[in-house]
């Protein structure tokens, strides 16, 4: 009995922080539309070849961008955003972020998103927290920044070290109307250095872009 009640409340206390933060996680079916996203970046090697692989397609995408990557690499940011990709920020250092107070998070959040649009030279309110982790305090904080958060429908967990385009396309399956797909082209603090690979993360989204087309979807960025 005292499982179920916790469960009932931790069932609650997401809608709540979801509500509170007004998280997104689809865009509607109805658009006949899939939006490929991509964490971490930018980096020097993998967010070329991811972007060489989208202009090849003729596709955007959106890219959350960790703000010190931002101001470490500013022409790459700059390059994504002139070739017609959404811009969004994904925290300062990309901490763990239940393992911080809300203070902290606030502090994350904010010199993120200032570094991606001092860069970009504009106001970015695309959010999406590290690891998608949120709460009810940690919602109120997006929500008090101004942030528009994104999570995803969908991923191929191509952060696992050692992962192959087979896998990561394996676990992805099939596009659905209405996805948010989860991609990396950077990653930070790994546990295994051999994650920072981003190669078969850029072989599977050359195969995932006809995939999406050939069952007549649209390939979008996000709102």
């Amino acid at each position: 009995m005292l499982q179920r009640v916790n469960g009932i409340y931790r069932r609650r206390a997401r809608r709540l922080a979801e509500r509170i933060g007004g998280v997104n996680w689809g865009l509607p079916p109805s658009r006949r539309a899939v939006a490929i996203t991509f964490d971490d970046g930018p980096d020097p090697e993998f967010t070329p070849a991811v972007l060489d692989v989208l202009a090849r397609h003729g596709v955007v995408a959106t890219f959350f961008l960790v703000g010190s990557a931002a101001l470490q690499y500013p022409e790459l940011v700059r390059q994504t955003v002139s070739e017609g990709h959404a811009i969004g920020s994904h925290s300062f250092t990309h901490p763990e972020i239940s393992d911080i107070s809300v203070s902290e998070v606030y502090r994350e959040y904010r010199r993120g998103r200032d570094a991606v649009s001092s860069v970009v030279g504009r106001p970015v309110r695309l959010f999406r927290p590290p690891k998608g982790w949120f709460d009810v305090p940690r919602s109120a904080v997006t929500n008090r920044l101004g942030m528009q958060t994104w999570l995803w429908t969908s991923s191929g967990d191509d952060w696992v070290p050692g992962t192959t385009k087979d896998r990561i396309l394996h676990i992805l399956g099939a596009p659905s109307a209405g996805d948010v797909v989860l991609f990396h082209d950077a990653i930070r603090q790994p546990f295994d250095p051999s994650a920072l690979d981003r190669s078969a993360t850029v072989a599977a989204i050359d195969e995932f872009i006809p995939m999406v087309r050939r069952i007549d979807l649209e390939l979008v960025a996000l709102p």
